[in-house]
C-alpha cells in the first residue's frame, strides 16, 4: 500500500503537466539557443594544422586556417605536395560548420582517411590522411584561455 502512495505522489508533477499540455497548443517548452551566443562566454583558442610525414624523416607542419585549401602537384595549390602519384588538384579542405573537411577533387589515386576512400569527410583530431601515398596527419587543438 505505501508503494502505490510514494509512486502516485512522484508522478503527480508528471501527470499534471501532461493533463495541461494538448496538441492543438502552438507552443514548445524548448528553447533554441544560437550557438554563437553559448560559446562567446566560454574563451577557448583554436588550432589546426597538417602534418606532413617526409620519407627523408623530416616532417612538414601547414597551418590551416578558415580559407578553403587545395592540395595537388600544381605550383597554383595551396598546399604543394611534389609526388608522380598526387593530382595536379587533387584534394580540398574546408572549414565549414564548425569543422575541417575534406573532399576529393576526382583524382587519380583518391584520398584516403583512416585507411578508408572517401569522397568528402569531416576531419577529427589525429585523423591519418593519404593523399597520392602522402602520408598527412591532421591535429586540431582546442585549448581554454584564461579571461
Amino acid at each position: 500500500m505505501e508503494k502505490k502512495r510514494d509512486k502516485r505522489r512522484r508522478d503527480a508533477p508528471l501527470e499534471s503537466l501532461q493533463g495541461s499540455l494538448r496538441e492543438d497548443m502552438p507552443f514548445s517548452i524548448t528553447k533554441v539557443i544560437a550557438r554563437e551566443k553559448f560559446t562567446e562566454k566560454i574563451p577557448f583558442r583554436e588550432r589546426a594544422y597538417f602534418q606532413i610525414l617526409g620519407e627523408d624523416g623530416r616532417n612538414r607542419l601547414i597551418e590551416l586556417g578558415a580559407d578553403e585549401v587545395i592540395i595537388g602537384r600544381s605550383p597554383e595549390c595551396g598546399i604543394q605536395l611534389d609526388e608522380d602519384s598526387v593530382s595536379r588538384k587533387h584534394s580540398r579542405v574546408v572549414f565549414r560548420n564548425e569543422e575541417y573537411q575534406i573532399e576529393d577533387l576526382n583524382s587519380t589515386n583518391g584520398v584516403y582517411v583512416n585507411g578508408v576512400r572517401v569522397v568528402k569527410c569531416a576531419l577529427r583530431n589525429n585523423d591519418h590522411i593519404e593523399i597520392g601515398g602522402v602520408k598527412v596527419i591532421f591535429n586540431e587543438e582546442k585549448t581554454l584561455t584564461g579571461r
